[in-house]
């Protein structure tokens, strides 16, 4: 009898053998971009880049590149139009960039991030950025060394390594546009060259609506830090002293420890400090070395000009009506009461930030 079981199991694995779902990637038509924009008639501008791959024979295939546009008056109408316009199978699983134009931006992106959220083969872990002028222009970059996406993509992730970008992705963009008390930010991309990109900073948010305003990496770079965001590194460049003998240091912060703290006084003013603390090690710092290195006077140095910064970074976030630190969302746990009675909306540009960042130094590294 176990004998006989044992043959049963045997022949069974065998013929279950792979993955019931697994989809070969030849033959088939893979979307590896898709670009959003807004035109001077107010209709939306669709791109997609279309991979089309052939099997040969004899263990050759072919790879043809194209981009496909379509322009509609709503995101539904437009998906339809691109899809009768591509031949073969379509996989949109293999869509890893999302570039919605800035003046799209501006009326809200949550009917693009939901027609990719719902649509039943769309990648989930795709990024999602906002561009400088239209999409299309950057997703059309380079056709002849197509594709542009993975271009991309490893441009964000080192820029997502380095603590610069937050990592938006269709699905926590979606979670995030749920959220009533806390603003997002997204990669803000810029073509600098014919058929060069780069990352500029973030764009800043209310709602599912694009602020017009960015910040540059420096600054970006201090605002991820205050979200209680750090990846793999974060390098930063400072100025230190006065104008007329600066002196410059670099330094990558190896560890941070924050504490957020939302108060609400019997007047009802709304108070967030911020307090940062942040382990450095020291990059490069030329000065007279046969002073030596004063760590306590520099300790303190970088602590008042990130201070500075951090302070000029919150100012933004309420000019533009920005939470992206989630005060609302402070507010709304500890303080209920108030939040109901409160248009967060209007509320928000009353905060009254107090940030304060203590550095650290733990490493000179090579320097001294």
């Amino acid at each position: 009898m176990r004998k006989i079981v044992l043959m049963i199991l045997l022949i069974t694995s065998t013929l279950l053998t792979g993955c019931w779902d697994q989809r070969q990637l030849v033959n088939r038509t893979l979307l590896n971009g898709v670009s959003f924009d807004l035109n001077e008639e107010g209709k939306i501008e669709g791109a997609v880049r279309a991979l089309y791959i052939q099997n040969k024979g004899a263990g050759q295939f072919e790879v043809q590149d194209e981009l496909v546009e379509s322009v509609r008056p709503t995101v539904v109408g437009l998906g339809l139009d691109v899809d009768s316009k591509i031949s073969g199978v379509i996989d949109a699983g293999k869509a890893h960039i999302i570039i919605i134009g800035e003046e799209l931006a501006k009326k809200g992106i949550h009917p693009f991030v939901e027609f990719m959220y719902r649509k039943m083969d769309s990648n989930l872990s795709a990024k999602i950025v906002i561009s400088k002028g239209k999409g299309k222009d950057i997703l059309s970059m380079e056709k002849e060394k197509s594709p542009i996406a993975f271009v991309i993509l490893q441009l964000l992730k080192g820029a997502q390594a380095d603590t610069v970008i937050p990592n938006k992705t269709v699905f926590r963009v979606w979670n995030n546009i749920l959220d009533p008390g806390k603003d997002m930010i997204l990669p803000y991309l810029e073509r600098v060259e014919p058929n060069k990109v780069e990352v500029y900073g973030v764009a800043l948010f209310n709602g599912d609506k694009y602020t017009g305003t960015t910040l540059n990496k420096e600054k970006s770079s201090i605002l991820l830090p205050l979200m209680d965001q750090l990846s793999t590194t974060n390098n930063m460049v400072l100025m230190l002293g006065p104008s007329s003998s600066r002196r410059s240091i670099s330094f990558a912060t190896s560890d941070i420890k924050r504490n957020l703290e939302v108060q609400v006084d019997k007047n009802q003013k709304i108070t967030s400090k911020i307090n940062l603390k942040m382990n450095i090690e020291i990059l490069s710092y030329p000065q007279d070395i046969k002073k030596g290195l004063n760590i306590k006077k520099l300790n303190h140095e970088l602590s008042k000009e990130l201070t500075k910064q951090a302070k000029e970074v919150t100012d933004i976030l309420l000019k533009s009506n920005c939470d992206a630190l989630g005060i609302g969302r402070q507010i709304s746990s500890f303080h209920p009461e108030f939040w109901k009675k409160i248009n967060w909306e209007d509320e928000y540009k009353n905060v009254q930030f107090e940030p304060n960042v203590k550095v650290n130094i733990i490493k000179t590294g090579n320097v001294y």
